[in-house]
């Protein structure tokens, strides 16, 4: 179960990422975040397959259809973050060009990353493409920025209104990411990606990562915003089918502290 999309003034958290991975591998559920745009609405990041019923629904639930998604942001060409990009057929697909260059040497075997979808091509095939170099200028008080590190053409976007947000993608992936300073998972530059890190501790006030709750920052102090719910459930003979067998719930409560501000149950 996942909490209902978490408000930050215009902005939707309807997918807050999972920061967790398995003896099997990384689950891979990112952080997916919608805000009004021109004369439609701007998603950043879409998922994958295992979010799509998931995205659907909290389109559904605002009375949005993937016709009227405008815009899409892909913070970087990741398959958990890209391959639900075929819902939505009117959208422009904005990312770096950095990415896009990344990604073909992928495909054309000059570089290793599992992550690329070998179907890259044909997924971005007949797609209206926005690619740019360094920063872009979306509209009024909305920003995309390169944060090269995690890939060499990762992007964040800051949407500037009474505060400062920046939705960072995976430059930051989680609240350990911002308090360490160091990345984790780095396909492209260390260097680059502490740096891309340290670049959006200064820009924004709430900070939205990748695979993890929103949080405000204040003096690498972290409260989160909005709580989360997941819980994994398997089909394990001979234990009762569909039975959960783990459950992990944070919920943040009014005018707690911030290092206080977690339910564990």
């Amino acid at each position: 179960m996942i909490t209902k999309p978490i408000a930050i003034e215009d902005v939707r958290v309807l997918l807050p990422g999972i920061p967790a991975r398995t003896s099997r591998g990384f689950l891979g559920y990112c952080t997916i975040s919608l805000l009004p745009f021109k004369k439609g609405w701007l998603l950043f990041d879409t998922g994958h397959y295992g979010d799509r019923y998931l995205l659907l629904e909290a389109l559904e639930n605002l009375k949005i259809t993937p016709q009227d998604v405008t815009c899409v942001v892909l913070s970087h060409l990741h398959y958990d973050h890209c391959l639900n990009l075929t819902l939505f057929p009117r959208a422009t697909f904005v990312l770096a060009s950095r990415e896009l260059q990344y990604a073909r040497e992928v495909m054309a075997k000059q570089r290793i990353d599992y992550s690329i979808p070998d179907m890259l091509d044909s997924l971005l095939q007949n797609r209206e493409i926005q690619a740019f170099d360094s920063e872009l200028k979306l509209g009024s008080g909305i920003k995309v920025f390169e944060t090269p590190g995690h890939t060499p053409g990762s992007v964040a976007l800051q949407i500037k209104k009474t505060r400062d947000i920046v939705l960072c993608g995976d430059a930051i992936k989680n609240a350990w990411e911002f308090v360490l300073g160091e990345p984790d998972m780095v396909y492209g530059s260390p260097l680059a990606a502490r740096k891309s890190i340290q670049r959006i501790r200064n820009m924004g006030e709430i900070l939205v990562p990748g695979h993890d709750r929103p949080f405000r920052q204040k003096e690498r102090e972290i409260e989160f915003i909005g709580g989360t719910s997941w819980s994994i459930s398997a089909d394990l003979y001979p234990r009762e089918k569909g039975s959960e067998i783990f459950r992990l719930g944070y919920e943040r409560r009014s005018g707690d502290p911030a290092e206080s501000a977690e339910k564990d149950y």
